[in-house]
């Protein structure tokens, strides 16, 4: 297992080379010393030496944010697995459209189920890993949530969710490439879908948390109009609480 820390925006980022899968952070230590929340993309292709490397990180959890539709293959981990699927559709996620649409359409549609995952890895009794397929868009929106819950800044979550695009296009380009030229897509339709499954500006996160500003108070009123409780924002506070490595 490797390492590789990076500074961006003032910011210090630490990325986790796990073999079998990409797109690898980690929060940085809570209050009683523990890193309790680390992102990637889909555990799928992990070996065992990434097996191996998670648990000796302290993973004791994995929450799954893909849909059934999406999880067509057997996990070669034995690592527990609780499935929250963020869409809950028999399409799965969107194949095209714009990061702001659908940020805003999984925040003002699937408001439950995002704050199932939070609530989730707040009250876990174990060092939480969270993944969908790429670890970009939906991890992306609950990791920042919960970062923001804790008390963690908004620089913070920002940055944080910024280092997804240059992890995940290197491993995605190809495949994604390849299945957006066979949709007959306008260059701007194309260039949106492209962004959405490789990229990942500041400024989409920027838009998603201005929409929860402005149409529900900030992120601690949302979580708590769709099921979060005092309780879970005092967990989150305690194990992500401190600013990322």
């Amino acid at each position: 297992m490797t390492y590789e820390t990076t500074e961006r925006a003032g910011e210090k980022m630490t990325t986790l080379a796990i073999e079998g899968t990409f797109n690898v952070r980690a929060s940085e230590a809570g209050a009683d010393g523990t890193v309790w929340l680390f992102r990637s993309a889909t555990l799928d292709g992990l070996s065992a030496r990434g097996e191996r490397d998670l648990l000796e990180l302290g993973v004791g959890i994995v929450i799954d944010f893909r849909d059934d539709v999406e999880r067509t293959h057997t996990s070669a981990h034995h690592l527990p697995v609780e499935h929250v699927p963020i869409y809950g559709s028999i399409d799965g996620p969107p194949r095209v459209g714009s990061l702001h649409s659908v940020y805003r359409l999984i925040l003002s549609t699937r408001g439950d189920r995002v704050t199932q995952a939070v609530i989730a890895i707040a009250r876990s009794e174990h060092p939480v890993l969270v993944h969908c397929t790429a670890g970009k868009d939906r991890t992306g929106l609950v990791v920042a949530l919960a970062l923001l819950a804790a008390g963690r800044s908004r620089a913070e979550a920002v940055t944080d969710y910024s280092q997804s695009g240059a992890q995940v296009s290197p491993h995605r380009r190809s495949i994604v490439e390849s299945q957006l030229a066979l949709l007959g897509l306008t260059d701007a339709e194309y260039a949106d879908a492209r962004e959405l499954h490789l990229d990942s500006p500041a400024s989409a996160l920027e838009h998603a948390l201005d929409y929860l500003d402005e149409d529900f108070g900030g992120v601690q009123s949302y979580l708590t109009q769709h099921g979060a409780t005092d309780s879970d924002f005092a967990l989150l506070q305690h194990r992500l609480g401190g600013g990322l490595q």
